[in-house]
């Protein structure tokens, strides 16, 4: 009877144990782990063949009870005992350096995943940028940031072997951007030299970036370019920052704990002003991470610079609000916009950041550089005729049009005059690039996305869009110019009014 009591009272702990797991499993949407810095799978819902039950497993393995105590748990005993990191994102290499563990990271210090032909394109996009922008009198630099693996690959795992056969994407990417016209920095000899004498990407903490000292070293290696376009341009020095270090006890996108101090700089006297609510609910584009515009009354200059950042530039800011009159940082997947963030904007210089991490992972699989477009800038030696073009607006945002006048209201808070519009053409067979004249200036009507847009539905779109605080009253033309004859046609005149 007495066994019989202790076998009942093991099998109710027993189903104890094994169903207050079940019972607790997470079922809150959107939620991340902080473990492995993912979102968990949501529920998939049941089908009668369960076709979906693959996504079913994903989400009891990501959302069951104590998962993450487990993990943690699991993850804490093999460092302490055994120093063996066994976690999904990050890896040691040797004495005690961490390194970002992702098969496409460990493949490319391997030379396994040069995409050359993603390569070509790329830097064929980079070129026809360089020309572009030349074109406007606007200055141009690329900029590649090197992995940890590529400037401390003496401590990647030793198990970890290269195949030297073949070329690494900074080698490749090299020996095509000396061959072009483009404006470039990558800078793993300034890198190297620099970690002889200080620690330039943390031991542990943001295994993929460098801290503070690698990133001052790059950009000052900017702003030798910025020095010889611009004479008004504040040089770059430690001197304008505070120098801290700060303890942090966890990995930055994933738990796991670790002791470290990692240097911080922060501006002395920041005179900029954070203006990125001001354009941001009315911007195109792909996505508004990194997303930030910065403006100074303070500048000794009118220079705008315009940022396409990675993640290794995301962050950087304050290296340059304090010497530009306005900064603009725009992620660099929005590489499709960036006629249109030109034409918006009017930077003096234009800088194009990629992580040598993303070239080898995610933009093989998520960026299309092939076939880039630009539309040319205005040609003043276009023939105008009496011929006007018929169009149609199908968006209007900021302003209303009302019997050739666009009106806008005093107190309207909407900070991009838009109109996107269809030419009546015969397009493809006849193309036209198509420009808004607003005072002296002519801005270019069409970007890479929207002739992208204009080719899969068979019709030319055309997208007008200014900044608010540039449009004064008086008038607005919109006119196209046949990419074939350089004829000129009139498609709209608008008289631009304010009304309370």
């Amino acid at each position: 009877m007495k066994n019989k009591v202790w076998n009942m009272i093991f099998c109710l702990l027993f189903m104890l144990i094994i169903s207050v797991p079940a019972i607790l499993i997470n079922t809150k949407k959107m939620q991340i782990s902080e473990i492995d810095n993912k979102t968990l799978t949501e529920w998939p819902g049941i089908t009668w063949k369960l076709e979906n039950r693959d996504k079913i497993e994903a989400y009891i393995d990501d959302r069951i009870g104590f998962r993450e105590f487990a993990i943690n748990t699991y993850i804490d005993l093999n460092d302490k005992l055994f120093t063996v990191m066994v976690h999904p994102l990050f890896m040691y290499g040797q004495d005690g350096h961490i390194f970002y563990k992702d098969k496409d990271y460990i493949a490319a210090y391997q030379h396994l995943n040069t995409d050359k032909q993603m390569l070509d394109d790329f830097t064929e996009f980079l070129s026809q940028t360089q020309a572009y922008l030349d074109s406007k009198d606007i200055r141009f630099l690329y900029f590649l940031c090197p992995d940890k693996k590529t400037i401390y690959s003496e401590y990647f795992p030793t198990s970890i072997h290269v195949n030297q056969e073949r070329e690494s994407v900074i080698d490749y990417l090299r020996s095509k951007l000396e061959k072009t016209d483009v404006n470039y920095i990558i800078p793993t000899d300034a890198l190297f030299e620099a970690k002889k004498d200080q620690v330039i990407y943390n031991k542990k903490y943001d295994a993929t970036h460098w801290n503070e000292f690698g990133a001052m070293t790059a950009h000052k290696l900017i702003d030798e370019e910025m020095q010889s376009w611009f004479d008004d341009v504040p040089k770059l020095t430690e001197d304008s920052y505070n120098l801290e270090f700060v303890k942090v006890d966890s990995l930055d996108i994933a738990k796991f704990p670790i002791e470290e101090e990692v240097p911080v700089y922060s501006l002395k006297d920041d005179h900029s002003t954070d203006a990125t609510e001001y354009l941001s609910k009315f911007l195109q584009g792909e996505t508004l991470t990194f997303y930030s515009h910065y403006t100074n009354p303070d500048a000794v200059n009118g220079e705008i610079l315009l940022v396409f950042v990675d993640s290794y530039f995301g962050n950087y800011q304050k290296y340059y609000n304090n010497r530009f009159k306005e900064v603009y940082f725009v992620h660099r997947q929005n590489y499709d916009y960036l006629q249109n963030y030109v034409n918006l904007f009017f930077p003096d210089v234009v800088i194009f950041e990629t992580a040598e991490r993303s070239i080898s992972s995610e933009m093989p699989l998520l960026a299309d550089f092939k076939d880039y477009y630009y539309e040319p800038p205005y040609d003043p030696s276009a023939v105008m005729t009496n011929q006007k073009l018929d169009y149609s607006l199908i968006t209007t945002i900021g302003a209303a049009v009302k019997d050739h006048k666009l009106v806008m209201k005093q107190d309207d808070a909407t900070n991009i005059v838009r109109l996107d519009g269809i030419l009546d053409t015969k397009y493809p067979k006849e193309m036209y690039q198509v420009y808004a004249h607003v005072g002296e200036v002519y801005l270019e009507c069409n970007f890479c996305e929207l002739e992208r847009a204009s080719k899969e539905a068979g019709r030319q779109y055309f997208s007008v869009n200014i900044q608010r605080r540039y449009m004064a009253e008086g008038k607005m033309e919109l006119i196209a110019v046949n990419s074939e004859t350089n004829e000129m046609f009139m498609i709209d005149e608008f008289e631009v009014v304010y009304e309370d």
